[in-house]
């Protein structure tokens, strides 16, 4: 192959690479389109690091087991004063300070207000975490759990 010709190869070649870039980035420019029609705003833990990580913590640490998996509560607990199910975390800020959060994380809570006084204790109460979660991976759920917020309209449903 002479070098004319590599030269012609390698321009053959570049430019079909630009063409599949710019046809990649059309097909993906696209389906962005279309996500950003059926989703809603970033949250703020995408755009802030230690609400990310924070997140991450309330997974590791199954905390989505009893306050659901976004945190929207709705998990049951027979008999529990609270409807009978386990409360959501969407109004923690407006009910706790940053420093009483820490503490209930710390220090769990022992047990649950019964709606039936008569009858059973209801098998769900959050444990300490006291021996578990500490430094940055607490100050991160803290700042994750600080940061949640109901849809808007949504009404307030109780406390944790």
């Amino acid at each position: 192959m002479t070098v004319r010709s590599q030269k012609y190869l390698v321009a053959a070649l570049s430019f079909a690479l630009v063409a599949a870039l710019a046809a990649v980035g059309s097909v993906d420019a696209k389906r962005r389109a279309e996500a950003m029609k059926t989703r809603e705003p970033l949250s703020a833990g995408a755009l802030n690091p230690q609400l990310a990580r924070g997140k991450i913590v309330f997974q590791k640490y199954s905390c989505n087991a009893c306050h659901g998996l976004d945190a929207q509560g709705g998990i049951k607990n027979l008999n529990a004063q609270t409807g009978g199910e386990v409360n959501g975390l969407l109004h923690v800020s407006e009910t706790y300070t940053r420093q009483e959060l820490l503490e209930r994380i710390r220090n769990g809570v022992p047990s649950v207000d019964k709606a039936d006084p008569t009858g059973p204790d209801p098998p769900l109460h959050m444990p300490p975490y006291k021996d578990l979660v500490s430094g940055q991976e607490m100050q991160d759920l803290a700042s994750y759990l600080m940061s949640l917020r109901p849809p808007e309209g949504a009404s307030k449903s109780g406390e944790w």
